[in-house]
């Protein structure tokens, strides 16, 4: 039996919310990691800074694109486009890691792609909107904004120097 939307009881979204709001976590510190060190990474490989910014920008763009596809997708489950999006980021992460070893830019492209295209922000915002109680739904969208910003400082943070 179907729950209504905005119905679920006690614990059980607690668990799926705590994973939902750490995937966004994650996912907003891999996207904040790249913007200091793409140019870096990018002149290793033997190209241009300018190219930096297409590594940055290819992410985003590929979120858009997930996001319409996503957000029909929740329509009717929210545990398999989660799963899609946590394969497509680990996929993405390893391309983009294994560039360096293939001196590859081509790999560097395709990985920020790869972690665009599993970009879970609409995923999460609609479980936040469907599944958290009334009751609820205020502070699940605080915790979301709070590990957003955090996410975004710890991003940058995270590089050695």
């Amino acid at each position: 039996e179907k729950k209504a939307l905005g119905t679920a009881a006690g614990p059980d979204y607690y668990l799926p919310l705590t994973l939902n709001l750490l995937s966004t976590f994650l996912y907003i510190t891999n996207y904040f990691i790249a913007g200091p060190t793409s140019a870096v990474y990018i002149e290793t490989l033997g190209g241009n800074k300018a190219l930096a910014g297409m590594v940055i920008g290819a992410t985003p763009w590929a979120a858009m694109v997930s996001a319409v596809l996503f957000s029909y997708w929740t329509n009717y489950n929210f545990r398999r486009p989660l799963l899609f999006s946590g394969v497509c980021q680990c996929l993405g992460n390893l391309m983009y890691a294994s560039a360096l070893r293939y001196d590859s830019i081509g790999l560097i492209m395709l990985g920020r792609v790869m972690i665009g295209l599993g970009g879970p922000r609409a995923i999460n915002r609609r479980y936040i909107a469907d599944i958290c109680p009334l009751s609820s739904r205020t502070a699940a969208s605080a915790y979301f904004v709070t590990l957003s910003a955090a996410a975004v400082a710890a991003g940058p943070g995270d590089r050695k120097s």
